[in-house]
């Protein structure tokens, strides 16, 4: 993804062999001892040509061999962490870090460097809070991921009926490319009515405009999506994924305990309880209210800058 997005951007972009490491099937991880020096290598080649004055890790495996390269070389490193608990690379290599930069107060635990709560960097057309919202919901936008999320996917179609119907919502649903064509043929089955109001899609490059166009948003609690939504200062309802060491709970628990979002166990996120929950918003104004204030006080569309500011300092030592 990367490799098409980083150039549109105007961004120069080099690239290393991955040394990903699998801590599940750790019999994968044979060809680590090989590709690994490699990766070093590359990466210490790029440190050294580019001559950088600070060396930004965002997380992921693939960060490891330049984070060490430019450490090796006294390059001052600079990381930034997404998720409440601090991916394994982020735990390792902040001995490494003059400072990390968090979106969470609670990451600060798992590093060995100092932490600054900055939040998650977010792209410039999401960092414009809405200011203007309708005493109900009456646009509901569900994220699932490019890739999709099949539960929510089928949580979705099970309460339809209630969702448009009963609660008059507008829905727009990103279904990811797996789902799209069989969600579409279920939603047209339940009639003209439904359908004219249910919106399916399997990707979008316009995701900031249907985010800012929405009164509540439903997805899973990826770092991303909670930066962008919140960054708007969208309520939500979220249904952290079980994947991954179930990090996706502990980033949904402040915006549950802040009020900005109600959660949904995984296990429990059918057709009924979809429909208790988002009812539960959108026939209590006040509740609504609460939510909206809550997610405008948590999103930090600044972060960006924040976290400029502290590179601008940190290599400004050096």
């Amino acid at each position: 993804m990367e490799e098409k997005l980083v150039p549109g951007y105007g961004i120069p972009l080099e690239t290393i062999v991955p040394p990903k490491l699998d801590m599940e099937q750790l019999w994968r991880n044979w060809t680590v001892p090989f590709v690994l020096p490699r990766a070093l290598l590359q990466a210490s080649r790029i440190v050294s040509r580019f001559k950088p004055q600070v060396v930004l890790g965002t997380g992921g495996y693939v960060s490891a061999p330049v984070i060490m390269a430019a450490a090796l070389s006294r390059v001052p490193v600079v990381l930034q962490e997404q998720n409440a608990l601090p991916g394994r690379t982020t735990r390792l290599l902040s001995r490494f870090a003059r400072l990390v930069a968090t979106a969470y107060p609670q990451s600060a635990a798992y590093l060995r460097s100092e932490a600054v709560v900055t939040g998650t960097p977010v792209r410039s057309e999401f960092a414009r809070r809405r200011s203007e919202f309708p005493s109900r919901p009456h646009r509901l936008l569900v994220l699932g991921g490019s890739q999709g999320a099949r539960r929510v996917n089928q949580a979705v179609l099970a309460a339809l009926p209630q969702l448009v119907t009963g609660l008059g919502l507008d829905i727009e649903h990103q279904t990811g490319e797996r789902d799209f064509v069989s969600v579409g043929e279920a939603a047209a089955r339940l009639g003209p009515s439904i359908a004219a109001r249910y919106h399916p899609f399997p990707f979008a490059t316009d995701l900031a405009t249907r985010i800012y166009s929405a009164d509540l948003v439903l997805a899973r609690a990826g770092a991303g999506t909670l930066s962008e939504v919140s960054a708007v200062g969208i309520p939500m309802v979220l249904v952290p994924g079980p994947f991954a060491g179930g990090h996706q709970k502990l980033n949904a628990v402040p915006y549950a305990d802040a009020g900005a979002a109600l959660v949904i166990s995984d296990e429990d996120c059918d057709g009924p309880r979809l429909t208790e929950v988002v009812t539960s918003i959108t026939t209590d104004s006040d509740r609504y209210a609460r939510m909206v204030s809550a997610m405008q006080v948590l999103g930090k569309p600044d972060a960006a800058d924040a976290v400029a500011k502290i590179l601008q300092a940190v290599g400004g030592r050096n």
